[in-house]
């Protein structure tokens, strides 16, 4: 049998360190898969930030707006072109460049001098390579820290990810109701040009008084001002997605697709959100993540209670010309003596941040479930109003009007009166619209309080 020396640590050491990568593949993919499993969105997070940006994303981003923009395309051109989650994602980056860093010994410290002798005996000096033990020591537990810095980063980015999914659901959301909404007031300024022009007609026969031919004048300035108002909020809600969507230049000619949806015809029981929205939200398993975080910074010091330790080996010839001198060669060791500062003051310190971590994450999670019970309530309450307005004022309002569609026919009522009735349709078509706008925005604060999508009825 032929015995084989057994590998050394620094050989070990060094093999881990040819072999790590400063690249955040595993961690962009763990982003990816929980972006995935919460949203819906597959494929939306390349591994490899050089790509991210690219002439790739570029011609993807392009083909998404070559078309009708629905929300489902919309969330893609965020997920892939918005630069704030772009700059998010290099988290991962950095804290994968740590991890590797964190499993590096210290460079050797080479070191010599030279003297010359003062009576002419020539010279003299000395060679020395020495290298920290410490930091070989304290490898495994620099290592057990980094990733949980790096599992930080990974909830974090991935929060970030799930923010953005929020915000681009409720400007759509804004966005189609305020298209909705300028619709509506078209109608309204249509609605009072008729009776202005009827008015005019009626005074120019000398059959309406001057100042109530000026209220519906003024009726109709104010109408039209309205409709203006609306239409700066389609501006507006515009340029709001463009900025979550990272467009600019010829990018924001896009059409959006569809109008605003009726909700399911039943929701989803939401009695057990609170329990499942604490185990899964991001920021709880953030601050989670922190608290090891401290604790392993905790132990990483208590590893290092000795500041320094050096040990090299040593090479010196000193002045002289004597028979006998000659270079001298030897091991070397320096430690550091804790004599001034003992560390107390790092133990304190770490002990306060973990204890601060601690109560960060309970009160993280108290803030969580109040943030749910709230977002819950008013999901309930919005499609409430969504199902009252829908089932009871539209239809109601519908009936109000033919029936006085048929006085007026009937020549029971004037037309003046058939105006401020049909003016009060149009408005509680209005309140529906802003009810579905509230229900869509409801629902996707409740899924981002809640960690994920929400479940499905039946």
């Amino acid at each position: 049998m032929t015995w084989r020396r057994p590998p050394t640590p620094w050989l070990l050491v060094l093999a881990m360190v040819g072999c790590a990568s400063t690249k955040p593949t595993a961690a962009s993919n763990d982003v990816a898969d929980a972006i995935a499993q919460r949203s819906g969105l597959a494929d939306v997070i390349d591994s490899d930030p050089e790509q991210r940006g690219g002439e790739r994303v570029r011609e993807r981003v392009a083909q998404l707006l070559a078309e009708p923009l629905t929300l489902d395309r919309a969330l893609e051109v965020a997920m892939l072109n918005n630069r704030g989650l772009l700059a998010t994602l290099e988290n991962l980056g950095v804290a994968q460049a740590d991890l590797v860093q964190a499993g590096l010994l210290d460079n050797p410290v080479v070191g010599g001098d030279l003297v010359v002798s003062t009576v002419g005996n020539g010279f003299g000096g000395g060679l020395a390579l020495s290298q920290s033990l410490l930091s070989a020591f304290l490898i495994p537990a620099q290592r057990r820290l980094a990733k949980a810095r790096l599992q930080v980063a990974v909830v974090q980015v991935t929060d970030a990810a799930l923010a953005l999914v929020r915000d681009v659901k409720v400007a759509h959301a804004e966005l189609l109701g305020s298209m909705a909404s300028c619709d509506i007031h078209r109608t309204l300024v249509q609605t009072a040009e008729v009776a202005d022009e009827l008015a005019q007609r009626q005074r120019d026969a000398g059959n309406l008084a001057e100042i109530d031919r000026e209220l519906f004048a003024s009726a109709l300035d104010e109408a039209r001002l309205d409709l203006a108002e609306h239409e700066l909020h389609i501006v507006e809600a515009r340029e709001r997605f463009n900025r979550l969507l990272g467009l600019w230049g010829d990018q924001v000619d896009w059409v959006p697709a569809g109008s605003l949806a009726e909700p399911s015809p039943t929701e989803a029981p939401l009695d057990d959100l609170e329990q499942a929205g604490v185990g899964q939200r991001l920021d709880i398993s953030a601050a989670r993540y922190q608290v090891e975080s401290m604790e392993r910074a905790l132990e990483l010091r208590r590893r290092g209670v000795v500041p320094a330790i050096e040990a090299g080996v040593e090479a010196r010839n000193e002045v002289g010309d004597d028979l006998g001198h000659e270079w001298v060669v030897g091991p070397s060791l320096s430690i550091e003596l804790p004599l001034f500062d003992p560390g107390h003051a790092d133990f304190a310190r770490l002990r306060a941040q973990l204890r601060q971590a601690q109560h960060q994450l309970q009160q993280t999670a108290i803030n969580a479930r109040s943030h749910i019970r709230v977002h819950r309530q008013r999901l309930i309450t919005a499609r409430r109003r969504v199902d009252y307005m829908r089932d009871v004022v539209l239809p109601r309002r519908q009936t109000i009007t033919a029936r006085a569609l048929e006085r007026y026919n009937g020549m029971l009522i004037g037309a003046y009166d058939l105006f401020d009735i049909r003016a009060e349709e149009v408005m509680a078509q209005q309140h529906y619209v802003e009810a579905l706008r509230d229900y869509w925005v409801a629902r996707a604060e409740l899924e981002r309080a809640v960690g994920g999508r929400l479940p499905t009825a039946g």
